[in-house]
C-alpha cells in the first residue's frame, strides 16, 4: 500500500512562523535533524517519513527534505526561516517579495499576489511531481493579514482549479483584538471566507481570541506572545497529522482525504475546530501527566477548544478523537470516550458522527496526548464575531478606500459580506435541524409505543401507511 504524500504550503507572516515551528517538531518526531535534514548514523527515519518528506540521495548519508513551499510578499519572515533552519528546506521553495501586502487583502489577491503566483505554482507543481501518491495539500495562513488572506485565497482557488482531485485543508488563524496588529483584519477575514467556503475542502479554525486565553489560563502566561500561540497550534497540527505520518499494530494510517470524509457531512459545512489535551505548561509537561479520563473530560471542555465559543452549547455534526502515545490504557480510553459520546449534543441525522483513531508514536512533549477535531455549529458564533467587527468598520466605510483603490468595488465587498452571512446561516440551520430531529424522534417513538399498545384494524393500518409520504419519513429523521 502506497504512503499518502502530503504537501504543506505556508503563506504570510503568521503562516510561515507556524510552519517553521511545525516542521521543527515533525523532524524531531521522525528522528530527522531540523537543521540538516540528516539522521543519526544514516538511520532510516521513524514512521512513514515519505508522507511529509522526500529523500535526497540513495545512500545512507542522504538527507530528508520537507514537502514544503513557503511564501510571503515581504522578506523578513522568509529570511528568518532561512537563517534558522540550516539546510533543511529547499531554498527554491522559500519565496518572498519586497513590497509586502500592507495588511490589504486586495493587494494579495489582485495585485502583488498575482505577480508571484506563477513562481509559487511552479514550485508546488515540482513538489507534486516528486510524489508517488498525493494524499492532500495543507495550507497554513492567517486571515487577518494581506498575504495570508489575499494570496492565501488566490492559491487555494488556483490549486482547486488545477488539481480538483486533491483535497485541500486550510489551517486558518482568525484575528483577535488582543493580539491585533492590523486594523483592517475584519475586512481581510470576511473577504477570504468566501474562498474558504467555496474552494477549500475543509477549513480548520485557530482563533487567536481563544488561543490567547488558553495560553493565559492553562500555561499561566500573563501576556502571551505570538510564539506562545504558535506553539499551541503546533501541538495540535502535530497531533492531527500523526495518523498520516506513523503506522503500527494499533495505528491505521489516515490520509487527509479519509479524515475530511469523516468530518464533512455536506460540502458547505466544512469549518472545523479543534482542542488538545493535556494543556500543561511546556516546562512541566514531562513532570505532570494527566490521567486518561481527566484528559478526555478536558478535551471536551468549552474552555479548551481553540475557538472562542462553547461547543457543548451547539451541535456536533461530526467528531474525530485522535489519541497518541502509550497504549497500556486503551480499554480505559475506549470506555471513557464511549461515556463522553453519550453526553455530547450530537446531530441526530448523522448516527456515525464519532470516530476514534490511535497512534502508538508519542509526541515530543507528552507521553500521552489527544486531539479533538469537531465540526460543530458553534463555529457560527466565531464567524459572527468577525462579521460584527466588519460591519462596524463598513458602516462608516472606514479604511474602505484601501480596497477600492486596489480595484475592488463596493458591490463586490457587499457580496462577499453576504457570502459570509450565508455560511453562518447554514450552520444555524444545521443546529436547529439537529435539535428538531431529537424532538421528532422522541415524538415518533412515543407514537409508536402508543400505537403498539392499542389494537389496529387492517383497514386503519392501510390508511395510516398511505397517509405517510417518503418526504414525511425523511423530515422526521
Amino acid at each position: 500500500m502506497k504512503v499518502n504524500n502530503t504537501i504543506v504550503i505556508s503563506v504570510g507572516q503568521a503562516g510561515n512562523q507556524i510552519a517553521a515551528s511545525f516542521w521543527k517538531t515533525v523532524c524531531q518526531e521522525h528522528g530527522i535533524d531540523p537543521l540538516s535534514g540528516s539522521t543519526v548514523s544514516g538511520a532510516v527515519p521513524r514512521g512513514n517519513w515519505s508522507s511529509f518528506f522526500t529523500k535526497l540521495g540513495e545512500s545512507g548519508s542522504g538527507s530528508y527534505v520537507p514537502r514544503a513551499v513557503m511564501v510571503d510578499l515581504e522578506p523578513s519572515v522568509i529570511e528568518n526561516v532561512k537563517a534558522n533552519s540550516g539546510s533543511l528546506f529547499n531554498p527554491a521553495n522559500l519565496i518572498s517579495r519586497n513590497e509586502g501586502a500592507g495588511g490589504n487583502f486586495a493587494v494579495g489577491y489582485m495585485g502583488a499576489g498575482r505577480e508571484v503566483l506563477p513562481e509559487v505554482m511552479g514550485r508546488i507543481d515540482g513538489e507534486i511531481d516528486k510524489c508517488d501518491n498525493v494524499g492532500g495539500i495543507i495550507i497554513i495562513h492567517a486571515t487577518g493579514g494581506g498575504s495570508g488572506s489575499g494570496l492565501g485565497a488566490l492559491l487555494i482557488e488556483t490549486l482547486k482549479e488545477k488539481y480538483p482531485e486533491y483535497p485541500v485543508l486550510s489551517c486558518a488563524v482568525l484575528p483577535s483584538p488582543q493580539v491585533s496588529s492590523v486594523v483592517t483584519e475584519p475586512y481581510n477575514t470576511v473577504f477570504v471566507l468566501n474562498t474558504l467556503r467555496r474552494s477549500a475542502d475543509a477549513c480548520l479554525i485557530f482563533d487567536n481570541e481563544a488561543l490567547f486565553e488558553l495560553a493565559h489560563r492553562k500555561w499561566n502566561i500573563d501576556n502571551p506572545t505570538v510564539d506562545d500561540l504558535n506553539l499551541l497550534i503546533t501541538e495540535a497540527l502535530a497531533g492531527i497529522t500523526a495518523s498520516m505520518r506513523f503506522s503500527g499494530f494499533l495505528t491505521v494510517e489516515i490520509s487527509l482525504r479519509e479524515l475530511l470524509t469523516n468530518l464533512v457531512p455536506q460540502p458547505s459545512l466544512h469549518f472545523l475546530m479543534c482542542a488538545f489535551a493535556p494543556l500543561t505548561p511546556p516546562d512541566r509537561s514531562k513532570f505532570e501527566e494527566m490521567g486518561i479520563e481527566e484528559m478526555i473530560k478536558s478535551l471536551f471542555d468549552n474552555g479548551s477548544v481553540f475557538a472562542a465559543c462553547s461547543p457543548m452549547e451547539g451541535r456536533f455534526l461530526s467528531t474525530a478523537v485522535l489519541y497518541r502515545g502509550i497504549m497500556d490504557d486503551k480499554p480505559l480510553a475506549d470506555a471513557a470516550l464511549a461515556s463522553m459520546r453519550e453526553k455530547l449534543p450530537l446531530t441526530y441525522w448523522i448516527p456515525t458522527a464519532f470516530k476514534i483513531g490511535y497512534v502508538e508514536q508519542s509526541g515530543m512533549s507528552h507521553r500521552k496526548s489527544m486531539v479533538l477535531l469537531a465540526n460543530n455549529t458553534e463555529i457560527a458564533r466565531v464567524l459572527d464575531r468577525i462579521c460584527h467587527n466588519f460591519d462596524k468598520l463598513w458602516q462608516r466605510k472606514a479604511f474602505a478606500n484601501w480596497y477600492l483603490n486596489e480595484g475592488m468595488s463596493e458591490e463586490q465587498i457587499i457580496n462577499l459580506r453576504a457570502s459570509a452571512q450565508e455560511l453562518i446561516q447554514s450552520y444555524q440551520v444545521a443546529e436547529e435541524s439537529g435539535a428538531k430531529a431529537r424532538t421528532q424522534d422522541a415524538g415518533l417513538a412515543g407514537a409508536v409505543a402508543k400505537a403498539a399498545a392499542a389494537p389496529v384494524s387492517a383497514e386503519e393500518e392501510r390508511s395510516a401507511s398511505a397517509s405517510v409520504s417518503l418526504r414525511d419519513l425523511v423530515d422526521r429523521r
